[in-house]
């Protein structure tokens, strides 16, 4: 079916269908002007946006619909993370090229709602429109945070410990790994050469928003600064020391990399630079007063020990010998690096 068959209300009446029908909070959903949405009077509304351009962001030669949706939800929701807040409710703005069908769209809002329910989030509304040139897609997810619980980018202090969650690099790899052809469209089923080469573009097509996380470290108070690493950790550890006017020592060694990024074959970096200047983890990078670290050790909470915030304003990546060497900010920038984040044949 085509979805000039249906025009655009009726996909917006199909996109509709799929959504939750009985959202606390939401009493008046998608088809009107405006999603009316009721918030705690003790809260603070958390709103984020993020797009995402065909030949940019993402190729669908080597993604699904249903990933593709996945991951335009999750990539928001960790923004809501990251400010240790509460996601609830979502809006899309999608521009639709005349070569997808209303079934490839209905496959992308099942990645979308999805990736929403896993945490407790509900579409409520968006926008579509034509577009000559890809598919666009704008996702706004609203979230909620207690007012003195909110946690910035900004606050880290010299002495703070700095920490992360999970393990990095495996994303880029993964991405370097579906634009060598190791993959194929679609988290690589059962077509891939590994279980390893697998998990690895699967973190790359579906990363999973650190919610619950960044919920703990905002609820007990521990964390200074907090930030989601979708540009590499040079570049968004950069970001928490310029806002927070201090500088900062990464220890090599402690950055936490999978046993995948460790293996696998064939990749054209090491696996710290991966981690250094990849992106699209979507891990928590946060900052602890060393007077936290034992309320962060109480945590049911796995996270990494990297490094320590500084006085001088610079980032040093120290090696295994103790050698210490400037780290610059190597992650993506969209009007600077002059290369694409999606695998764009």
């Amino acid at each position: 079916m085509k979805i000039s068959d249906i025009g655009e209300f009726g996909l917006i009446d199909r996109i509709g269908r799929t959504a939750s029908r009985n959202a606390k909070g939401a009493p008046i959903g998608i088809g009107d002007d405006a999603a009316a949405l009721v918030l705690s009077p003790s809260s603070t509304l958390l709103a984020t946006t993020d797009m995402l351009i065909e030949g940019v962001h993402f190729d669908l030669e080597t993604t699904d619909l249903r990933s593709l949706g996945w991951k335009a939800a999750a990539v928001n929701l960790s923004d809501i993370a990251a400010m240790g807040g509460v996601p609830r409710f979502c809006l899309t703005a999608l521009g639709i090229p005349p070569s997808l069908s209303v079934e490839d769209i209905s496959e992308f809002y099942r990645g979308v709602n999805a990736c929403l329910r896993k945490f407790g989030t509900v579409l409520v509304g968006g926008d579509t429109c034509a577009s000559k040139q890809g598919f666009v897609i704008t996702v706004t997810v609203l979230g909620e945070a207690a007012r003195k619980k909110i946690v910035t980018r900004s606050g880290a202090r010299p002495g703070d410990m700095i920490f992360v969650t999970g393990s990095l690099g495996d994303s880029a790899a993964g991405l370097e790994l579906l634009s060598s052809g190791s993959g194929v469209r679609g988290q690589g089923s059962g077509k891939t050469r590994n279980s390893g080469t697998r998990r690895l573009i699967e973190k790359h097509l579906r990363p999973v928003p650190r919610v619950n996380e960044g919920g703990k470290l905002s609820a007990a108070g521990i964390a200074s600064a907090m930030i989601d690493v979708s540009d590499g950790l040079s570049s968004d550890l950069g970001h928490l020391c310029r806002l927070g006017g201090v500088g900062a020592e990464v220890f090599a060694r402690r950055i936490p990399l999978s046993k995948e990024l460790r293996s696998a074959k064939g990749l054209k970096k090491t696996p710290v630079e991966y981690a250094l200047s990849g992106g699209e983890d979507y891990e928590l990078l946060f900052t602890v007063p060393p007077g936290r670290i034992k309320k962060l050790k109480a945590l049911p909470l796995v996270a990494t020990e990297i490094g320590v915030i500084t006085i001088d304003r610079s980032m040093r990546l120290i090696d295994e010998l103790g050698q210490g060497s400037p780290l610059r900010a190597a992650g993506y920038d969209h009007f600077r690096s002059g290369r694409r984040r999606g695998p764009v044949r």
